[in-house]
């Protein structure tokens, strides 16, 4: 009767390693997959962190020349090229030459 019970316990105890074994490697899948989605976000992140930086660059320098407009709009240059550009201005000594149409 001992052996039986020996048998019942053994059997017993290898269903319940085998329940866990499942559980642990059931476990582990989810984890490599999940681990595999998060890696493919962070190279999409990435991504969009380079991307956000070079337009940050872009704005700075954007925003450095918005700076200096005022200073260059008050400058006889800006004052020259606006006059021959929109109201055809030259100076007296000048000689235009244009091209037929």
């Amino acid at each position: 009767m001992a052996k039986r019970q020996k048998r019942r316990a053994s059997r017993g105890n290898r269903i319940g390693m085998a329940g866990i074994a499942v559980v642990v490697l059931t476990l582990l899948a989810v984890l490599l997959v999940q681990s595999h989605r998060l890696e493919n976000k962070n190279t999409a992140y990435a991504g969009q962190v380079t991307e956000l930086e070079q337009q940050i660059a872009e704005q700075e320098a954007r925003a450095e020349e918005l700076e200096k407009l005022p200073e260059y709009t008050q400058s006889q240059e800006y004052i020259e090229k606006m006059a021959r550009e929109k109201f055809g201005l030259v100076y007296p000594d000048e000689v235009i030459f244009r091209a037929e149409e």
